[in-house]
């Protein structure tokens, strides 16, 4: 079994209630990722999603292809990021939330010279991308409680 990190962005698709879709997005990755040890974090601003997920290569793998690139609510999908991993960052999430955090505005101001669009996210920023939005705390049940 060889473990893996993916990194992908997307676009929410327009809708009447985002934060709802969001809350649904969320519990649908907890319900699937627990059961088939997928970890990882999501984030959303600016009606972009960026998530990075971890686990078995085939069950990553077949999350991306067969679920989240055939989910309807995200446009413009694409990986920026996918390398083998021996140690996981999100081991303690099968799926954490990280709310719209200034610290991650000023890392895409600092890098990337514009307010938080993950399509800038280059090889070159991805990393430290990654260990910042390990470091974000956890704030699904913030959101369970305003859905």
């Amino acid at each position: 079994m060889s473990d893996v990190r993916l990194l992908y962005v997307s676009k929410l698709k327009d809708c009447a209630n985002p934060m709802n879709e969001l809350f649904n997005i969320l519990t649908e990755a907890l319900d699937f990722n627990n059961p088939n040890q997928i970890y990882g974090a999501l984030y959303y601003g600016n009606n972009y999603f960026v998530q990075c997920l971890e686990g078995d290569k085939e069950k990553v793998e077949h999350l991306f292809y067969n679920k989240i690139l055939r989910d309807i609510r995200h446009e413009q999908c694409e990986i920026m990021f996918f390398e083998n991993i021996n140690e996981r960052l999100f081991s303690n999430w099968h799926m954490k939330y990280a709310i719209f955090h200034k610290d991650i505005l000023s890392f895409f101001c600092e890098h990337h010279l514009d307010e938080f669009n993950p399509y800038l996210l280059n090889t070159g920023t991805i990393p430290n991308f990654i260990d910042l939005l390990a470091k974000q705390p956890d704030s699904y049940y913030s959101l369970k409680q305003n859905c």
